[in-house]
Formats: C-alpha cells, structure tokens, sequence
C-alpha cells in the first residue's frame, strides 16, 4: 500500500467511523458507558543521523568524542535495529506501532553514496507507520527528502512546516524548496491499532532554520508549533482516542509543549540536544497526570520500546500503565538475513567508492581546522572565512589521502554560503559568532579586529564564506548580497570543497593553492539623482569665475547629477576614483543659461599599512561649457600625506598640495585636510559629509573649502529620497574678498553598487 492510499484508506475509515460513533441514539438504543483495557507495544527511535551501520575508523572517533562512558554500546545502528524489530513476535501486528522523532537522514558515508535511499529502505523494511522531520532531513536538500518520502510506504510528517521564499544567486524569488516541502510533508496520520483510533501528529521546532546547514532558512515557514498543535487538535485528530505528538525539539520545548497540551497522552522526542546524544537516564519523563515525553539516545545506539495500556472509559482514554525499556542495538538478534543481504551489498558499495586514494601530503597538516578555513576563503574568493570547529573532527592529515579519511576530518558537510556584508556588519556577526559557536576564522583576528593585519573599515564592504548553520538571520537580512554557493547545480559543502582541493593537488603542503594575503576585490557605486536645487550667491562670486565651483548662476532650478566612486583594493594598496558631476539650465531674460555644470574628480591611491596610510592624490575640477570666448576654467590640485581612520564612521586625510590655475597659470603651494563621515541612521538610511580645505601660498594666497553633504531616505529597494547641502567658498589675495555658494538640492536618487 502506498502512503497516499494508506492516507486516503485512513481519511474515509475515519469519516465513516466518527459517523457511526456521533450518530444521534434511537429510541431503543440504550447507551452505557463502558469501560475496557487495551495493550499496546510501541517502537520508537529518534536521531539517526545516518547512521546505518558501524562504519570503520569513523564511529571510533565519535565514540571518544562525543559519547560517555555510559553511552558506549556497540553502534550497529539502523540496520540492527531492524533486525531486532523483525524478530519481535508481534511485529507487524495489529497492537504494534513502530515511529521516529526525525533526524533520521545524515551525512554519512553510507548515505552520501545514494542519498539516503537504503537507510529509507531498511526503514520500511522495518516496518515504521510514521516519522516526523528534524533539520537532518534536509542534509542533502528538499528535493531528496520529497524522493525519500515518495520512496516509502508511511508518511513523513510536519504539520507546522510549510514554504517561505528563498533567494538564488541573481536575486529572483525561487520557490522550489518549498514546493518540495509541501509535497513530501504530511501533517498527522490516523491508524488503528488494539481497537483504538490513534492520531499520530508531527512538529518542528520553531527554532528549526536556526540549525539549517544546506538549505536556505528562508525556503522554509516554520509555524509556532503551539498554534499548529491547537488547531490539530481542534479537528480530526482531536477526536482520535489516543493522540501521540512526534516532535522534532529540543527537550525543553519538548516539556513546554507537553506540559501545554494535557489532551496529548505520549510525546516521541527527538532532537533534543544539539550536542553528545541523550543518555539513557532521559528516556522518559513522566508527568503528575499520567502522560509520557520519551526519547532514546541517537545515532541508532539503542531502541525504545513501550508497553502501554490504555483504559476506555466512555470517550475518553488514560494511560494506565508504561513499562519503558531501552535496548542497546545488537544486543538481542543477529542481524535479519535479508537485513544482512542489503548491508552487504551496500557495505561493498561504500568501501569501494570510499577507498579510492585521492592525494597525499608532502609534510603532515596540523591544525586542519585553519587550513579548512583558509582553503574556503580561497576557493570562495573571500576575504573573510569562519568554520564550526563542531562539523570537523580534531585529526591530522599525513601521507595517503582517501575519500574516507575526508568523510573522518568533516564530520557534517556544511553547505557553504557567499554573504557580502559592511564592516560594520562584520564586527557584530563576528562577535555573536563567538558567544555561540566554537569557530576558527580565516583572514580576520576577532581579538584586534584586524581583517589580512589591517583594521577593520567599518564602511568598506567585505566578502564573508561561512557555512549556512553559522550565517545567522540578522547577518542575512543585513547583507547586501546573499548566495549559496552552487557548483554546477550542485551545494559545495565542506566535504566537496576539500576533496576537490585534495584532488586537484596530488601532494601537497599546508599552502599549497591557498592564498595567504588579502585578495583583490573592486567595490564601486553610481547614483543617479533628479533634484530641484536652489544656488545661492555671496560675495564677488563673479570675479572668481576661474574657479569651477563658483560657476553657473544664482537661481531656482532643475538640476541632473551623477555621482560615481570605484575602489580598488590590492595588496600592494588602494586605488580609487571619484566622479560627480552636475547639469541644469534655467531660463535668463529669454535665453537658457547653466545653473550647474560642475565636474570634480578625485583619484587617490594609499599603501596598505596602518594605522597611517600614506596616499598620493590627483584633484580635477571643470565645468561643462565656458563662457562665450573664454577658456574653460580648469583647476589641478596634486597632492600626497598620511590618511587615518577616526573611529568606525570618519577618515581624515592630511596632506601636502600643489593646486595649479590652468587659466591664469598660477601655481599655489599648501596644505589640504579631507575629513570624510559615513554613518547609518535607520536600516537603508544614511548620511555622509566630506570636505576639502586648503590653504596655499605662492604667487598668491589662497584658501579654499568644498563641503559636501548628503541625506538620503530609502524609499524602495535602492531608490531613495535624497537631501544635499552643498557649501563652497573661496578666497585669494587677488581679490582679497570671499565668496560662498550654497546649494540645496530635493530630489529622487537611484544607486547602482557592485563588488567583485
């Protein structure tokens, strides 16, 4: 019978029994209430991770590391646990219930081979009547766990575990995670078993994508299981005689949820501790009216049976008696013989694949968590990188690389992810990061907060490779770019990344094909703004007309300005260049005049050091149109200094400077200061002011200052309302008299960013 069938059969038998039962009494119907007793023998497990069988050199690890000395059973895993379920005598029977509190699936090498496929297999060959889903279910993505689900012949439930919106890599809303979901997923299932009618339900953790480690948290809507569980409850489910809740959780939600819903008389728990699995001591909790949470310690160690008995007493159903027991796998039956058929065939497969010798290491690597760290910065051309120290197992490699040995040093492959975020962004991530994981980065010391040796910018932007498990939710709702990394449609996990590393490398070192300074990255934005401007004049603005930021009139108009900033950062230091540009026409006694045609370019280049970076500079200063006759006025400025950050938000330039009148050919000799400040107000909004002063002295005195400030307001994704107040004055001993110009500027700007 396929699952469908089994839910339809399940769905009518249930209509035309609660028919039956709430059917009014007729006149010679006498109604008493009965009392009977009815015994039932539940099979249950939880955490399998994979885990279908002892694998060699790889459960021995784990068993040091993660399991205590009362937790050391052989680890013979599903396979005999299917074995001692076939051998039970009542297997199969009509007072039988076989179920799962998910994580079932993992990434094992038995699994890895074929997706999970033979562990869903023995599974059914074990009888299961239903499993809920915990976050290892999606280990190998949404796509295989609807094919497994599909694959057997009980359902896989979640009733609180539907679609939500996932991101690709352009950017465009993809649903196919959650279709899949929604497919694969069922919420309760309703049996019938020792004459009672039982109400299996499923539920996730609300906390569920907070442990994603190949999926988008996003695909996934994960609902408060309380509300699901409520309105379960208020139908069909409800009714059942015996409601049992399979929850994927840990065990405090667990115990929060049971103590919430008294009408639920067993809760199966799985997932219940993040890290070693759950001793025996906490295989069952009994509460003071009746009802049992249980669970049984993970990766296949054990098998928990029930002996329940139920007391009927009209409509309702108690719990009368438990008798719990908790069996070490192996440690009753040799494995079943066609049991032992598919481990063998299977066995084989693995060993075959997973012995195949990949590479080999010229010298020993030690700390193969930095070298980990490292190899993803470099292959995801990053500049910083972060690894769960949790997913890898504390070995070194030396000599002969197989495929197995990577298995052993990536205990769990996590899909890694491509977040591109502000400095800012980073420092905040980077230290949520170290309260709540164990985790070794690549390219940034979180002590000195330092990215390559340098310090942290907290306005430039930064690429950041890390697994999915530890890009939390506020760092990807911040970042300006989020992917999941792909390889021709396929997740680069951890374990994908080192093997191909140590394939495409016969012998190599700890440095071999990795990259140890900072990288070369090109960051860069254009803003494209309408604004309605108003210009007003002080002082003898019109015997300075030399002067490029004096130009144009005194007037109320519209005005086009494109703003462009490109930034090179290289090891050997920065390049960047700045270009805004403005133009508007009024109309003056009959005839169309500028108002604003101003060109201002700027391209700097600093050498890497710090805290002070020296700089060298080049000013270009024009307008588009000249009076009738007359040369454009053109002004350079050349200079060079030290440049230093002022806390998070401000960088000061100081420098000297020789400025050169290309109309009169006068030459002026200073000093010029650039106080730049970049700070964020709301999410999307900012505000930035950036100055030049200078003082020079030659064949004139001159001083000089350009400020300019702008506000802007996120309206939609990158359009925005914007705000510039724009100052300028100047001075020199020709004229010996300022003049100001001031600009006020309303209008609507776009922004294109780019970072590669």
């Amino acid at each position: 019978m396929t699952k469908t069938l089994l839910m339809a059969t399940a769905a009518a038998w249930w209509v035309m029994v609660a028919g039956a039962v709430h059917a009014p009494p007729t006149a010679n119907t006498q109604i008493d209430a009965q009392v009977t007793e009815h015994q039932l023998t539940l099979f249950h497990t939880n955490d399998l991770r994979g885990n279908i069988y002892s694998e060699e050199g790889l459960d021995d690890v784990d068993q040091d590391e993660d399991q205590g000395p009362e937790n050391t059973a052989d680890q013979a895993g599903l396979a005999a646990l299917v074995s001692m379920i076939r051998a039970h005598d009542g297997a199969g029977g009509d007072s039988t219930l076989v179920l799962d509190g998910g994580n079932a699936m993992g990434a094992t090498p038995a699994c890895d081979v074929d997706g999970c496929r033979t562990l869903f297999q023995l599974m059914d060959m074990m009888g299961y009547d239903a499993m809920t889903v915990g976050e290892h279910e999606f280990t190998y993505g949404p796509d295989t766990l609807a094919s497994r689900a599909g694959q057997v012949d009980f359902p896989v439930l979640g009733a609180n575990l539907g679609s939500g919106d996932a991101v690709d890599e352009v950017g465009d809303a993809v649903d196919e995670a959650g279709d899949a979901v929604d497919y694969a997923i069922a919420p309760f299932l309703l049996t019938e078993r020792s004459g009672l009618q039982i109400a299996v339900m499923g539920l996730v953790s609300s906390r569920t994508t907070d442990d994603l480690t190949s999926v988008d948290p996003a695909a996934l809507d994960i609902r408060d299981p309380r509300k699901t569980l409520e309105s379960l409850l208020a139908g069909p489910a409800g009714r059942a005689d015996v409601r049992i809740a399979l929850v994927n959780m840990s065990m405090d939600e667990a115990r929060d949820l049971a103590l919430a819903f008294p009408q639920v008389q067993l809760f199966i728990a799985g997932g219940t501790q993040a890290g070693p699995e759950p001793r025996p001591a906490e295989h069952v909790v009994r509460f003071v009216d009746g009802r049992y949470l249980v669970t049984t310690p993970g990766r296949g160690t054990h098998l928990g049976r029930l002996e329940i008995t139920f007391r009927r007493e009209g409509g309702n159903t108690a719990v009368t008696g438990l008798r719990p027991f908790l069996v070490p796998a192996g440690s009753t039956a040799p494995l079943d013989s066609a049991v032992s058929a598919v481990v063998a065939w299977h066995r084989e497969t693995v060993r075959r694949i997973y012995d195949v010798r990949i590479g080999r290491t010229r010298v020993p690597i030690e700390d193969t968590g930095a070298w980990i760290a490292d190899l993803a910065r470099t292959k995801l051309e990053a500049d910083v990188a972060a690894v769960d120290r949790h997913a890898l197992r504390p070995m070194r490699l030396d000599g002969e690389v197989r495929l197995r040995t990577v298995t052993r040093l990536v205990r769990d492959n996590d899909v890694l992810v491509r977040v591109t975020v502000s400095g800012r962004q980073l420092r905040a991530w980077a230290g949520r990061l170290q309260r709540e994981h164990d985790v070794v980065f690549a390219g940034y010391d979180a002590e000195s907060r330092t990215v390559d040796g340098r310090p942290l910018n907290q306005g430039r932007t930064y690429v950041v490779a890390v697994p999915l498990i530890l890009a939390d939710q506020a760092l990807i709702r911040e970042a300006r770019s989020f992917r999941i990394l792909r390889d021709t449609g396929i997740r680069i996990g951890l374990r994908e990344l080192v093997t191909a590393h140590v394939r495409g490398n016969d012998t190599l070192d700890r440095w071999e094909g990795i990259r140890r300074g900072p990288r070369s990255v090109m960051e860069g934005g254009t803003r494209f703004n309408g604004s309605l401007s108003q210009t007003t004049l002080e002082g003898p603005a019109d015997q300075y007309s030399r002067d490029p930021f004096l130009s144009g009139e005194e007037s109320l108009a519209w005005l086009v300005r494109v703003e462009h900033h490109s930034t090179r950062y290289t090891p050997v230091g920065s390049f960047s260049g700045q270009l805004r540009t403005g133009y508007g026409r009024l109309n003056n006694n009959g005839s169309q005049r500028e108002a604003v045609d101003r060109i201002d370019g700027e391209l700097l280049y600093s050498l890497p050091s710090s805290p002070l970076s020296q700089f060298l500079g080049l000013d270009v200063n024009t307008v588009w149109t000249g009076g009738e006759g007359q040369k454009h006025p053109v002004v350079l400025r050349f200079k060079g200094g030290l440049q230093t950050e002022l806390g998070s938000q401000a960088i000061v330039r100081v420098g000297l400077a020789l400025e050169r009148d290309r109309i009169t050919a006068i030459n002026v000799v200073g000093v010029e200061v650039a106080p730049e400040f970049r700070t964020t107000l709301l999410e999307g909004n900012t505000l930035s002011s950036q100055a030049r002063v200078f003082w020079g002295t030659g064949q004139r005195q001159t001083m000089s200052v350009q400020h300019y400030n702008h506000l802007r307001f996120r309206l939609l994704d990158d359009l925005a309302a914007t705000l510039d107040a724009n100052v300028f004055l100047h001075r020199d001993s020709e004229v010996d008299r300022a003049a100001v110009k001031f600009e006020l500027q309303v209008g609507l700007g776009y922004d294109w960013r780019y970072y590669r």
